[in-house]
């Protein structure tokens, strides 16, 4: 696919740009069926449930294809078209990293923390230029269902602080505070993202953004597309420390929950 210079000017500008109709109507109903299926073939991990360790087991957040179910989705539609865009926008050749998707269920759907992502990844000694997203949307995206918040043009005030906070399946995320949040929107416009189904947004790994809760009927099925510069210097060793050391960190918090609560009638843990 070909990007004018309007839409380079754009991305740099706003650390974000909207591609419409990537996807066909036609192939968004395809690939979703085949992620719906796929999700309840899978062990899925506790953590990676809508309502984890309860009794309702119907809702995964997360899905991973398995290689024969990735080679479908390949024939259903060309992704890594995506992987070309990518690579014009950062102006060098990227490589694809991952991809999962993520299915905002209609009524469980979590919030997701405002962040940005290269706060995940500073001390692993690749360049935030080196890393970018797609996000796509294979259901229609609206504000009342959780639609991904941008706040445009955030990726030019570099990394701010973010902390260490609990979801609530036991998994850890970072977030600025939200004395920070109140500060940057005065600063930078908050954009909501209401996308239609097949369209995508590509943005850089520090632009701040997050999205709310689905506390509606409709579902709101995206993948995310990550990429990586081909010629990154990214340390896995230094991957593999920063993740242990987030283990510990939420080990820690469990704890600490768990020894407050024996305050009112339980068992101190060490």
């Amino acid at each position: 696919m070909r990007l004018t210079k309007l839409q380079q000017k754009s991305f740099k500008k706003n650390g974000y740009l909207v591609i419409k109709n990537i996807f066909t109507k036609s192939d968004c109903r395809k690939i979703s069926t085949l992620v719906k299926k796929n999700q309840n073939k899978l062990i899925i991990s506790e953590l990676d449930k809508d309502h984890p360790f309860s009794k309702i087991r119907n809702n995964s957040k997360v899905s991973v294809l398995n290689k024969i179910n990735e080679k479908k989705l390949y024939k259903i539609s060309n992704i890594d078209k995506i992987l070309d865009i990518g690579s014009k926008l950062r102006e060098k050749e990227m490589k694809k990293w991952f991809v999962k998707f993520y299915l905002k269920n209609a009524f469980d759907g979590d919030n997701e923390f405002y962040h940005q992502d290269f706060a995940y990844h500073k001390d692993k000694k690749a360049k935030n230029s080196d890393y970018l997203q797609c996000f796509v949307a294979f259901e229609d995206h609206k504000l009342g269902s959780g639609c991904l918040r941008v706040f445009k043009g955030s990726h030019k005030i570099g990394l701010i602080k973010h902390y260490l906070v609990m979801t609530r399946n036991g998994l850890s995320k970072l977030t600025p505070s939200s004395k920070e949040l109140i500060s940057l929107s005065k600063r930078c416009e908050l954009v909501n993202l209401e996308l239609k189904a097949g369209s995508c947004v590509f943005f850089d790994y520090k632009l701040l953004h997050g999205s709310s809760s689905n506390a509606s009927e409709n579902s709101q099925l995206r993948m995310v597309y990550q990429m990586i510069s081909l010629n990154s210097k990214r340390d896995e060793r230094k991957n593999r420390q920063v993740w242990l050391k987030r283990n510990k960190q939420e080990i820690d918090i469990l704890k600490k929950i768990i020894n407050y609560k024996s305050k009112f009638g339980g068992k101190k843990i060490n």
